[in-house]
């Protein structure tokens, strides 16, 4: 398991929520120590400390793209623990030289000492360190239509599915579907590569039973955003630096 997190470039990060579909993001998979990781910047404070709460959480390793010949696809679940690197140390120490081979847009903020010192903001991280339960076989994905399901019935239930038709208004999947019945979310990410500069997570809900998702509330897009122009680059930028101080700030670390 952890060669094959190692090597992987990008994951599905999925936890139980309280009466509600999975909650579900695109995240870039870690190392720390001989445990699976995610460290998310403190913009995401809300969804780092959500993904903690819960009693059953799980790190995907389905998409191909960007691995290295360690990895094999599976499911890591058990339960997260949450690390407040309010300073930056743990991740400067143990886990940014992996962040910088896995997540080219990273380069850019801190592939140096005057990067680091300059964007001082983006080192400070929410780490979610996964103790496992369990490590399961997955199917890969093969394509846009292919996408991770994860199921609710007081436990949670993770496969990868194909979606037949995105546009009916009840989903039918196909593939090895969980023989499980609750709220549920699809996941899909798409990005762009090698350059990981575009990358769009979306994520449809809705209620599964017998291999089709019906209530469906389906994402805004499914489509890789375009590509951005300079302004919108500083204007990405400047938004991430605004949420990750404004959040470090009202946890006293900034």
């Amino acid at each position: 398991m952890r060669a094959a997190v190692h090597a992987a470039g990008v994951a599905e990060l999925l936890w139980r929520t309280r009466g509600g579909p999975p909650g579900a993001t695109g995240v870039v998979p870690l190392v720390l120590g001989d445990r699976p990781a995610v460290a998310l910047p403190w913009v995401h404070a809300e969804t780092a400390r959500t993904a903690a709460a819960a009693d059953s959480a799980a790190l995907v390793l389905s998409d191909p793209r960007l691995t290295g010949s360690a990895w094999e696809p599976l499911v890591a679940a058990g339960r997260f623990q949450l690390l407040e690197d309010g300073d930056g140390s743990v991740f400067t120490e143990s886990l940014l030289d992996q962040e910088l081979r896995k997540h080219p847009p990273s380069r850019a903020l801190a592939d140096s000492h005057l990067l680091r010192r300059e964007h001082w903001w983006y080192l400070p991280r929410l780490i979610l360190v996964l103790d496992v339960d369990r490590v399961l076989p997955v199917a890969r994905r093969e394509g846009p239509a292919d996408v991770v399901l994860a199921v609710d019935d007081d436990a949670l239930h993770v496969a990868t599915v194909r979606v037949a038709d995105w546009s009916s208004p009840e989903l039918d999947l196909r593939g090895p579907v969980p023989d499980a019945a609750g709220p549920a979310v699809l996941a899909g990410q798409e990005l762009s590569v090698p350059d990981v500069e575009r990358w769009t997570v979306h994520t449809t809900t809705g209620y599964h039973a017998g291999g089709r998702l019906s209530d469906v509330r389906p994402a805004a897009t499914r489509e890789l955003e375009p590509v951005p122009g300079l302004l919108a680059r500083i204007r990405r930028q400047r938004a991430l630096e605004r949420g990750c101080v404004a959040a470090l700030r009202a946890a006293g670390h900034a």
